[in-house]
């Protein structure tokens, strides 16, 4: 795989690159957000291989999704806990 084939994370790393003039019209702060964004989605290169999509950008906004659900469920569980403390 990779040598006739594109890999998933090749994949990856070429829609990054397509969306490099948007990603340079963005503030500074906003374009490191997208990078952080991309990198989740490279955290599961390996369920985006396997599933093969056709286009591969739905995986990808998938797998941001699972980083950034992740994330928000960390957070409100840290929310829980200090609430707790509070009472």
């Amino acid at each position: 795989m990779g040598r006739t084939l594109e890999t998933f994370t090749q994949k990856i790393d070429r829609i990054r690159s397509e969306w490099s003039l948007f990603r340079r019209a963005l503030r500074r702060e906003d374009q490191i957000l997208l990078d952080t964004l991309f990198d989740h989605a490279r955290l599961h290169a390996q369920a985006g291989s396997y599933a093969s999509p056709p286009d591969p950008f739905s995986a990808i906004l998938l797998s941001i999704l699972i980083e950034e659900r992740k994330a928000r469920l960390a957070q409100e569980e840290r929310i829980r806990a200090l609430e707790q403390r509070l009472r």
